[in-house]
C-alpha cells in the first residue's frame, strides 16, 4: 500500500551487512581504476549501510587473466588505505570465475579463489549462451567441495526460455546472487522483468551491488525505495548477513 499512495519505504542496507561481489581492487580489472576510487567507493558503501565487502575481481580468459594469488596482498594495500581515512569496512577476497575455456584450467590447478569459511566461489556465465557441459562442471566442483554462487542470473537472458535449468541451477543447491541494479533498469528492462519474475519465483537468495563506479553506487543510493528489493529484505530469503 505503500507504493500505491506515494510513500515507499526505504531498504535498510545495514540488514543485509554484507556485499558479496564487487570489483575494488584497484587497477586489476574494469572496477576502481585507483585506489583514491577504491576508498571513494568502499566509503560510500559504508556510508549507506553495508559492513563488510567481499571483493571479487574477474578472472575471465582473454580479457582478465588475473593471478589469483597475488589478490590477498592487493587486498592488504585496500585495507591499509582505509585505515588512514578511518573507514572500518571489513574486507575479504574471493574472484569472479567466467566459466570459460580457461576456467578448467584453474580449477585443476587450484587456482579457484573461494571465500568464507564454507569454501563459496562465485561464478559467471558468458552473456551469450550457456557453458557446455554445465550440469558436469557443478557436479566436479560441488565434488571438490565448492559452495557455488551463481553471479547474476537475471543478466543472462537465454535463461528467460529454459525456466527447467533455472530450476535445475537452483535446485542444484547454487545460490543465486541477484545484482540490486537490476531492478532499476541500470541494465536494460528485459534484465529488469527477468530479476523481478526471480524474486516472484523465490529463487533469489542473496542481493548483490557488482560495484565497478560511481554510477553503479549512485543506482544502489537509489535502489533503497525499490519495492522488488524491499520485498527481497522482507522474505526472510537473503543470506547476505552470514557472509
Amino acid at each position: 500500500m505503500g507504493w500505491l499512495f506515494g510513500n515507499k519505504k526505504e531498504v535498510d542496507f545495514s540488514f543485509l551487512k554484507t556485499d558479496i561481489h564487487s570489483h575494488m581492487l584497484p587497477g586489476i580489472d574494469d572496477g576502481a581504476d585507483g585506489m583514491r576510487e577504491s576508498v571513494h567507493l568502499i566509503k560510500g558503501m559504508y556510508e549507506l549501510g553495508y559492513r563488510k565487502m567481499i571483493i571479487t575481481p574477474h578472472v575471465r580468459f582473454g580479457s582478465f587473466d588475473n593471478d589469483t594469488g597475488e589478490f590477498e596482498n592487493r587486498l592488504q594495500d585496500v585495507r591499509y588505505a582505509l585505515e588512514q581515512v578511518n573507514i572500518p569496512m571489513e574486507l575479504e577476497v574471493g574472484a569472479e570465475h567466467t566459466i570459460d575455456e580457461g576456467f578448467y584450467g584453474h580449477f585443476k590447478r587450484g587456482e579457484l579463489k573461494h571465500f568464507g569459511r564454507n569454501k563459496y566461489l562465485l561464478i559467471e556465465f558468458p552473456f551469450t549462451s550457456l557453458p557446455m557441459g554445465i550440469k558436469d562442471t557443478v557436479f566436479e566442483l560441488q565434488s571438490a567441495g565448492y559452495n557455488l554462487i551463481l553471479a547474476h542470473p537475471e543478466r543472462y537472458l537465454y535463461l528467460r526460455e529454459q525456466p527447467d535449468m533455472i530450476k535445475y541451477l537452483h535446485d542444484s543447491n547454487i545460490l543465486f546472487q541477484l545484482n540490486i541494479l537490476s531492478l532499476i533498469g541500470f541494465y536494460d528492462k528485459p534484465t529488469q522483468k527477468f530479476a523481478e519474475w526471480l524474486i516472484k519465483q523465490d529463487y533469489i537468495d542473496i542481493a548483490g551491488s557488482d560495484l565497478h563506479h560511481q554510477k553503479h553506487l549512485d543506482g544502489i543510493a537509489k535502489a533503497k525505495t525499490n519495492k522488488y528489493l524491499y520485498k527481497l529484505t522482507e522474505s526472510d530469503r537473503l543470506m547476505n548477513s552470514m557472509f
